[in-house]
């Protein structure tokens, strides 16, 4: 199924390049960014500018990146991946939930998303007070 791809990144949108296997505590940080802000979806295999890059072998399984993400994340944050093909390139995407309650990062480690005065999105961590 040919893919359909929002224009740019937003609150809720985030590209990842993963020509060269995007770091999966990397990714586990922006995806719980995202449920800890709007929810959204992460295009992994999709450059900054929005060009189709493709999947690294290592996210190719959708079974097994899914389970990654929920064993990476506490309380394990639940997602849904679709994989789409356009002229042999293979993306995911990945769509995160808003969160009703706070996920970290196994780490430890709290996101939040928020945008930058130029309009860009970027992850920022949470100080929790407790």
């Amino acid at each position: 199924m040919p893919v359909v791809l929002p224009t740019t990144e937003s609150l809720t949108v985030e590209f990842k390049s993963d020509r060269n296997g995007y770091p999966d505590l990397e990714l586990i940080e922006a995806l719980t960014c995202l449920a800890n802000t709007a929810g959204g979806e992460l295009w992994l295999g999709v450059e900054d500018d929005g060009s189709l890059g493709g999947l690294h072998p290592k996210h190719q399984d959708i079974t097994r990146l899914t389970a990654l993400i929920a064993e990476q994340t506490v309380p394990s944050l639940k997602v849904s991946i679709k994989k789409y093909t356009t002229n042999t390139v293979t993306v995911a995407q990945i769509m995160v939930p808003q969160s009703s309650t706070l996920i970290a990062t196994q780490e430890g480690e709290y996101l939040q998303r928020r945008l930058k005065t130029d309009g860009t999105p970027e992850c920022i961590h949470i100080t929790l007070d407790l």
